[in-house]
């Protein structure tokens, strides 16, 4: 159980830095579908986070386990959030390349 406070923890601090912090742009939708989105991509990574700790928990262990799915979902989040957030017909475009 305690395994999963990290990826949960992380995960919002991590989003806030992605959504937040670079040039991007969110094109559709109102704040229930923004909001939908968020929880659509929270799913998507703790679920990602979840196979990744049991196929590894074994061979590395558990603290180990633990360290590399949470990399390896922090370094997947562009692309869930993107994922997440078309679930409900919102975009995530660079804002750079506009």
């Amino acid at each position: 159980m305690i395994a999963w406070l990290a990826p949960a923890a992380l995960f919002w601090t991590v989003t806030a830095l992605y959504l937040g912090g670079f040039q991007l742009r969110i094109e559709g939708g109102g704040g229930l579908q923004h909001f939908i989105g968020l929880i659509a991509t929270l799913v998507l990574y703790l679920a990602i986070y979840g196979v990744l700790h049991m196929l590894l928990r074994d061979s590395v262990g558990p603290i180990l386990s633990v360290l590399i799915s949470c990399v390896v979902c922090t370094l997947l989040l562009p692309l869930l959030s993107r994922a997440g957030f078309m679930i409900v017909g919102v975009k995530i475009r660079s804002a750079a390349h506009s």
